[in-house]
């Protein structure tokens, strides 16, 4: 066998030849390597099954390991060793008569005539006294009566009837029987255990008596008050730390019975152990169970339609911020709360970057372990990939949003925090969680009006002017000194196990690296007759969300929402007036507000 280097060498040539691989995985087993000889099973790039024969080398290799003598290489091949003629033994009668019966039916097979005028030569029984040598049917006289019967044979075989034949016995059914009834014996009980899940709404029956629970503390006056809700659920590790006498009595009592509301009528009665009140739905999860505890960043929260949004936009990563690490805390944190949220609580994940706007599902979806733990997955590779930092197309189609003449902004001037916003509030969401790196810019689209004047009175085209040789050739020099600075600086940090700097404009920081300002033209014309178009003001924004709460909550009778935000800034970052934004917008709305600074901020902020 050739040297470990040649071996992978060809494996890497022809990663499909199993004997390359095999001897590879020899390799790495005789080196103490089993995680390696594991990893080279699974880089079989072919899609056919794996050979039986290889299957059951690959199970000896990877559980009793390889001897020095054992290996699937290529060998030399061995000559064929020609049999030894031995002293045939006489066949007994009973095995004479089967063949004799057997030969007739030969006749019928290819080369049925030597060979059947050969097996009549063997069956012959020679006496037992013959010597060996000289018994007819030893090897040599046998061949030579075969060869001569046939060189006689005239082709009038006679084919004579089997008056006994030998008919191959009934199989037993019995195993089939077994088998048929097991898997009726499961369809019942699958069925039977299915019938029991199915609740069945019956009226509750009138009591016969009246049973009164008294639990034993401190003595206090007697108050008889007047009941109107059902009293609170009382769960099972505190009921068993009271004893309680029940008091029966069949008949008419002076004791004084407080009013009960007594408008749900309903259990629900099922095979399950128990019974349970169902107030007006049909289903086994209480109003307790369909709301969810949420801890956003510190911001305490609950809701039965929770939606998280989340900024994907490259302002999250950048160093004063804390960089990706500080993205992959934001990311685990999010699933610590879709964790805990519980199974009949209904969510969605949005992620945003300016007007692109991605949903975890299409529309809310139960807090069942399999979507929670797909939408963790989900968010998983987000801005993980230096090269790929933002939205990526790969995460699917951006939503849209709908238009409605009451809202002050058209859909398609809507976007960042505000189109997710408008997005989780057309579902109904009952409380909303965003965290977001600050207040994103829109810009106002054509009205139909301006739209109209624009065809009547077409804009003048201005000309674009020219750009000082010297300027460009200056711009060009920094732009190229800031890349190289920008690849030293993050192979360095790949060194220490820092993440990469991520630059969001990068005209901007090849000014503030070199001091030099892009070039400008000169000489050009601005163009003219085009309408200005005003920017969406803070005061914008909150104005739309109030008429989307009109819209989708009020007109509907629905519980007005919550909308929770969170605004995630760089350590010493200046704000201007967009935490005064926020805060306008979650008093509003119900909601509460947090400022995060830095990575330290976002240490264990769910106590998780």
């Amino acid at each position: 066998m050739s040297d470990a280097g040649s071996i992978f060498e060809k494996l890497e040539k022809s990663p499909a030849d199993w004997s390359l691989r095999i001897l590879a995985i020899e390799h790495k087993i005789r080196s103490g390597d089993i995680f390696a000889a594991r990893q080279l099973v699974r880089e079989d790039p072919s899609t056919d099954p794996v050979p039986p024969e290889i299957q059951v080398r690959l199970h000896k290799l990877l559980t009793k390991g390889v001897s020095e003598s054992e290996s699937l290489a290529p060998e030399e091949p061995v000559p064929e060793e020609k049999p030894i003629p031995l002293d045939p033994v006489p066949p007994r009668q009973e095995e004479v008569e089967v063949a004799v019966e057997s030969s007739v039916f030969r006749q019928e097979q290819p080369g049925g005539g030597l060979e059947a005028l050969m097996e009549e030569t063997a069956i012959e029984t020679p006496p037992a006294e013959t010597p060996a040598k000289q018994r007819p049917d030893a090897p040599e006289i046998r061949f030579e009566k075969a060869i001569k019967r046939w060189r006689e044979y005239d082709g009038n075989l006679i084919l004579v009837e089997n008056e006994s034949p030998v008919l191959p016995a009934r199989p037993s059914a019995a195993p089939e029987r077994i088998s048929s009834v097991s898997l009726a014996i499961l369809v019942h009980a699958i069925v039977f255990f299915l019938i029991g899940l199915v609740a069945i709404s019956v009226p509750r029956p009138k009591p016969p008596q009246l049973v009164v629970s008294v639990v034993h503390e401190k003595q206090t006056e007697l108050i008889t008050p007047r009941i109107t809700k059902p009293t609170p659920e009382i769960k099972p590790a505190a009921a068993a730390a009271q004893a309680i006498d029940v008091i029966a009595s069949v008949e008419g009592s002076t004791f004084s019975i407080p009013d009960v509301d007594n408008s749900d009528n309903t259990f629900v009665a099922s095979m399950l152990p128990g019974v349970q009140p169902v107030g007006n739905g049909m289903n086994f999860f209480t109003e307790a169970t369909k709301s969810s505890d949420v801890n956003f960043f510190g911001i305490s929260g609950s809701g039965r339609k929770i939606v998280f949004i989340i900024d994907a936009t490259p302002q999250m990563l950048v160093d004063e911020k804390g960089g990706m690490t500080a993205y992959n805390n934001v990311k685990e944190e999010v699933g610590i709360m879709l964790a805990n949220l519980n199974r009949a609580t209904h969510f969605n994940v949005l992620i945003y970057q300016g007007k692109r706007l991605i949903a975890f599902r299409p529309e809310l979806v139960p807090g069942l372990p399999s979507n929670l733990r797909y939408a963790i997955e989900w968010l998983e590779p987000l801005n993980r990939d230096y090269e790929q930092l933002g939205l990526p197309r790969s995460y699917g189609e951006s939503l849209v949003v709908s238009d409605h003449e009451e809202l002050p902004l058209q859909a398609a001037d809507v976007a960042h925090y505000t189109k997710a916003i408008q997005k989780a509030m057309e579902w109904q969401a009952s409380a909303i969680f965003c965290i977001t790196s600050g207040y994103g810019r829109m810009q106002r689209s054509l009205t139909p009006e301006m739209k109209e004047e624009l065809e009547k009175n077409p804009p003048t085209p201005g000309t674009p002017g020219t750009i000082n040789p010297a300027e460009k050739k200056a711009w060009d020099n920094a732009v190229a000194k800031t890349r190289q600075w920008l690849q030293e600086e993050n192979a360095a940090r790949r060194e220490k196990g820092i993440s990469p700097k991520v630059v969001v404009n990068f005209t901007s920081f090849v000014t503030q690296r070199t001091g030099v300002s892009p070039p400008r033209r000169t000489g050009g014309t601005p163009a003219s007759g085009m309408p200005s178009l005003p920017r969406v003001t803070p005061e914008d924004v909150e104005d739309h969300v109030k008429e989307l709460v009109d819209l989708h909550y009020k007109e509907p009778g629905l519980e007005e929402p919550s909308v929770h935000m969170v605004f995630f800034l760089g350590e010493d970052e200046r704000i201007r007036n967009e935490e005064d934004h926020f805060r306008r917008l979650t008093r509003k709305n119900r909601g509460k507000l947090k400022v995060l600074r830095g990575l330290a901020a976002l240490e264990n902020v769910t106590g998780g």
